[in-house]
């Protein structure tokens, strides 16, 4: 079981009359229902990818929205200015930003229900966190020993696990809690770069490297996400676009002593330069250097064999299919 501190994300609560119909249109994704999540993106003007969202529904009218840590000005600021355009539209929506109120622990692991039931106030314990109960991609508010915890099922690692946002005036007394419990089951704490890797082996997308201005949803490969069938803000631009390269993610026999870290160039074997990696790092689970990164869509193809720079020469690269690691979430979404 790892720990790891993601108090950094950013967090808003929004809540109004009309708080469905605006984050329908500022959001490329279907909204959640009620005690559910959705990943979703909200776009520029250009049809790029301007932010990334985690949105618990909490309610008809109330949303709890997540976006990536030390960009909390960049999404309030983009976030407050859409609605004050919006308000003759959708009517005055609250919004607050409570990124420094809340902490988050995400805890993942094949173990991590086993160690939050020893912590979880109910009536059974044993059920309170099972599939049944507790589904992947929910998100429900619970005690955990005596700390107030908005409990979300999801992870960034491709394990099984959990996101606990809690009031960050709890937090030394949760992380004690959670600490004692998971001793005895070899419970860890897990450092960025240790989850970077993970999430690459998943081919989860981070913002600010693989997402940004420069580049669509649909040249992220994030189509799944995004709902054609509705009017989003950028839509007409994205669909403009259209894919001028795709993300991909990369197995590369590299050298002993170095892994890639991003902005590495990519060559087809006749030497062209058809894209670059945007991360990388090392595989644990394939004992190889692995990375994402941007292609030409001729060389995108799971299969297709490139060559990555590194220490000034030519390293062989194979792009897979996505999430290579347990690609039918089978451990993401394991049941008690």
């Amino acid at each position: 079981i790892g720990l790891i501190d993601a108090s950094a994300f950013t967090k808003h609560f929004l809540r109004g009359p009309g708080v469905s119909a605006f984050l329908d249109w500022f959001t490329t994704n279907r909204l959640p229902k009620v005690g559910r999540l959705s990943l979703t993106y909200a776009l520029t003007e250009a049809g790029t990818v301007r932010s990334e969202y985690t949105i618990l529904r909490r309610a008809e009218d109330a949303y709890y929205l997540v976006s990536a840590g030390a960009w909390t000005a960049y999404d309030h600021d983009f976030l407050l200015k859409a609605i004050e355009d919006k308000t003759p539209e959708f009517g005055p929506i609250y919004v607050a930003d409570v990124t420094t109120q809340w902490g988050v622990f995400a805890l993942a692991g094949p173990n991590s229900r086993a160690l939050l039931a020893k912590l979880i106030r109910d009536p059974d314990p044993a059920t309170a966190l099972g599939n049944r109960r507790f589904p992947w991609l929910a998100g429900r508010d619970v005690e955990l020993m005596m700390c107030p915890t908005t409990a979300l099922r999801v992870a960034y690692t491709g394990e099984l696990g959990w996101e606990l946002h809690h009031p960050i005036e709890m937090q030394n007394y949760l992380y004690d809690r959670l600490m004692q419990a998971g001793e005895p089951m070899g419970l860890k704490l897990v450092g960025a770069r240790a989850q970077n890797w993970l999430r690459q082996e998943k081919s989860y997308r981070a913002f600010g490297t693989e997402l940004g201005r420069d580049a669509t949803p649909l040249e992220a490969d994030l189509a799944r996400f995004v709902d054609l069938s509705k009017d989003f803000h950028g839509k007409a631009a994205m669909e403009a676009t259209g894919v001028r390269s795709k993300c991909v993610t990369l197995l590369i026999d590299g050298p002993d002593d170095a892994d890639p870290w991003g902005r590495e160039a990519l060559y087809a074997a006749d030497g062209a330069r058809v894209g670059r990696l945007t991360s990388g790092g090392w595989s644990v689970a394939f004992g190889k250097s692995i990375g994402l990164g941007y292609v030409a869509p001729a060389h995108a193809a799971p299969g297709a064999r490139l060559q990555v720079r590194m220490q000034d020469r030519l390293w062989p690269a194979t792009i897979t299919e996505d999430s290579p690691y347990d690609p039918a979430n089978a451990r993401i979404r394991a049941d008690a």
